[in-house]
């Protein structure tokens, strides 16, 4: 896998992530946060923030699973919420990630594999047909532009236009 893409992949997902980070820096009395990617025809992605502790009363954790667990904890999680559900140890830290200064500290704690593959599922249930292990930068460059022009509407890209615009004023 071409290294730019991994780093823009995971910086990215990172953002997304800290959003819910800075969020959940006003709930005080919680532990536990949900960070949900998507919701499509019955099927829901979505990145858990959990203490060690509490991953620990999960049922059927394998040894493998548990020795990666760091005090504080990103599982992602792909499930119809009827036949199962897929998870993904995504990485961890010792230090709660409320704490975290910003998108760059957090991607550090993501741990490359399991992210891609998370990530991938990601993908499939929104419906993008991108294979970012095999693509060079250029190509994953012009597939997400391509992606977000098909998501994107006409006003959303107008005002994305006129912000960037305004950017290089």
């Amino acid at each position: 896998m071409d290294q730019k893409v991994l780093d823009e992949l995971k910086l990215a997902f990172a953002c997304d992530l800290y959003d819910t980070v800075k969020a959940a820096r006003k709930k005080r009395d919680e532990h536990v946060f949900r960070h949900t990617m998507a919701e499509e025809d019955g099927q829901m992605v979505f990145v858990g923030m959990f203490p060690k502790k509490d991953i620990m009363e999960f049922p059927d954790l394998t040894e493998d699973f548990v020795a990666r667990l760091h005090t504080f904890n990103l599982i992602g999680v792909v499930t119809d919420g009827k036949s199962g559900l897929d998870m993904f140890f995504l990485g961890g830290s010792n230090k709660p990630f409320t704490s975290l200064e910003g998108a760059p500290e957090l991607a550090k704690c993501l741990i490359d594999d399991p992210t891609v593959a998370f990530l991938d599922m990601y993908f499939k249930v929104r419906g993008v047909m991108m294979n970012v292990r095999a693509m060079n930068y250029d190509e994953f460059l012009k597939a997400v532009e391509s992606e977000v022009f098909k998501n994107t509407s006409f006003s959303e890209m107008q005002e994305a236009q006129l912000l960037m615009n305004a950017l290089k004023n």
